[in-house]
């Protein structure tokens, strides 16, 4: 695909933006995801984990502390104010964790070094999902295992507030997220993507997650926060007062007696194991992976 170091460097910059506030502004998200799939992609102590798209640590800090001391976790993302931020983070907690700057669409890693991947929410952001896939089963040991989250439907409640972004999205953009043929359309076809790419008996169970906000303005805060942004930095900036105005009018009527408002998150959790091995490792120059 012609423009994906294009897209690529969009996708950083735009989280690059949100790094200051990710997964910060009071509302438990990410880190909901990140202990489900944790627990159902299940790391040993001891294992080697990749946390593919790290963001802030919502997934890499609680499987540092499930594969403990003997094990070790590597977090890449394409963010480099992400990476610097989580880095921080790192050296504060004192934990068995590294992380680095590199493209999830194709990462550059010895083949075969992991027993565990993770990805959440993560997959639909990369230009070629399948494969991207297909690199990271070559980043697996054999039966290796990876976990991921993808969202599985929005809350029908809310599309007077998703409506109001639909004249600013690039037809490309609207056609993706319409196309039955995308990956991430159904719970089939993203289980034929991960076989496609080399794993095999993917299997995938659908969540609903009661998210709370503490008033409309807490929402558009949260919004700005992390891959949303995006949306929002498409209105022209002679629209955002205007645009602003008129979410925050579709948001009062969503709210609950007690100010709040709460929103359902479906989020399909998909595991899979790597085939064994067939002698092809993933392209590319090595990260240096810490020894068992």
């Amino acid at each position: 695909m012609a423009n994906q170091p294009d897209v690529a460097s969009g996708i950083a910059d735009v989280f690059d933006r949100t790094a200051d506030t990710y997964d910060a502004v009071g509302v438990d998200f990410f880190g909901v995801f990140a202990r489900l799939l944790l627990d159902d992609v299940g790391p040993l102590t001891g294992d080697r984990v990749l946390d593919i798209g790290c963001g802030r640590g919502a997934v890499l800090f609680p499987a540092a502390d499930r594969v403990g001391p003997t094990g070790s976790v590597l977090g890449i993302d394409l963010s480099p104010a992400m990476i610097a931020r989580t880095e921080r983070d790192i050296a504060e907690r004192g934990v068995n964790a590294t992380v680095a700057v590199m493209d999830a669409q194709a990462p550059t890693l010895p083949g075969q070094v992991f027993d565990t991947i993770v990805a959440s929410c993560v997959v639909f952001f990369l230009p070629d999902p399948v494969a991207a896939l297909r690199a990271w089963h070559g980043l697996l040991r054999p039966g290796g295992r990876i976990g991921l989250t993808t969202f599985s439907g929005d809350d029908p409640r809310w599309s007077p507030v998703r409506e109001v972004f639909g004249p600013y999205l690039p037809p490309e953009l609207i056609w993706s997220m319409v196309n039955p043929a995308n990956p991430m359309a159904s719970t089939e076809n993203f289980e034929s993507a991960l076989g496609s790419a080399g794993f095999t008996s993917p299997s995938s169970v659908i969540r609903e997650h009661e998210i709370t906000f503490a008033c409309p303005e807490h929402w558009v805060e949260w919004s700005w926060s992390h891959g949303q942004r995006l949306f929002w930095e498409l209105v022209p900036p002679a629209d955002q007062a205007a645009v602003r105005a008129e979410v925050l009018s579709r948001l009062t009527p969503l709210r609950d007696p007690d100010g709040c408002l709460r929103m359902t998150q479906t989020v399909r959790y998909t595991i899979a194991r790597a085939f064994p091995a067939d002698g092809h490792g993933a392209a590319g120059q090595s990260y240096p992976v810490p020894p068992r």
